[in-house]
């Protein structure tokens, strides 16, 4: 089995736990992301991602900082005072704009469990985990959204890793690193599992095979 950022009680994902009267686990929420908070938060996300993403494998095409960051609407993908996410809580209501074209917001997706799964195209292990991914895809069929976000792309890159991989799941832009910082992102690849109702309820840093993620999803009671 994986191991999800939610069994482990020392990372940063997971706030420490509290008991209460009923036994509960005590929920802690986020504090609200000004501008400059998630300007900072973006900044620190961004820097670690090409660190980290730097150690796997380039491809020819991989992204140019500046080109990915040219024409983008700054913050127009995270609405102000959103909360960084947290297990146990209303997922960040951020703005998917797709590679394929159109744009939605991600509370359009309630109704059914939604898996984003965060990647990019100079990341080695997110070349493998992908066709996984899709493997999940056509299993579940619509009982689950799959939704992957190409993090500090081009359009070109993102639009040659989905055709390598063979994805058929949609992918979102992620060009300046804002939705993978509101959803506490530190080393790429990372998923994250939201349920029917929108709320978080794991994540995990790694990649995965197709057996884990079904695993993972059958864990947090997300499919039968």
């Amino acid at each position: 089995m994986p191991t999800s950022d939610s069994t482990l009680a020392d990372t940063p994902d997971t706030p420490p736990p509290a008991g209460n009267s009923t036994g509960r686990k005590a929920r802690r929420r986020g504090l609200p992301v000004g501008p400059l908070a998630l300007f900072l938060i973006t900044a620190v996300a961004l820097a670690i991602t090409f660190g980290v993403v730097a150690l796997g494998t380039r491809s020819s095409d991989s992204v140019d900082v500046t080109d990915a960051l040219s024409g983008v609407d700054s913050g127009a993908a995270v609405p102000p005072g959103t909360s960084v996410a947290e297990e146990g809580e209303p997922a960040p209501d951020v703005q998917l704009t797709y590679l394929d074209g159109g744009s939605q917001r991600l509370s359009e997706l309630r109704g059914k469990p939604v898996v984003l799964n965060f990647w990019g195209s100079s990341c080695a292990p997110c070349l493998q985990e992908m066709p996984a991914f899709q493997q999940v895809h056509e299993s579940l069929g619509d009982d689950v959204t799959i939704v992957g976000v190409d993090v500090a792309d081009t359009q070109k890159s993102g639009d040659e890793m989905v055709r390598r991989t063979g994805v058929a799941y949609r992918n979102a832009r992620d060009p300046k690193s804002q939705l993978f910082a509101v959803f506490a992102g530190i080393a790429l690849p990372r998923t994250v599992l939201i349920d029917g109702n929108g709320e978080v309820v794991a994540f995990h840093s790694g990649a995965l095979t197709e057996s884990e993620l079904t695993d993972l999803l059958r864990e947090h009671e997300l499919i039968s």
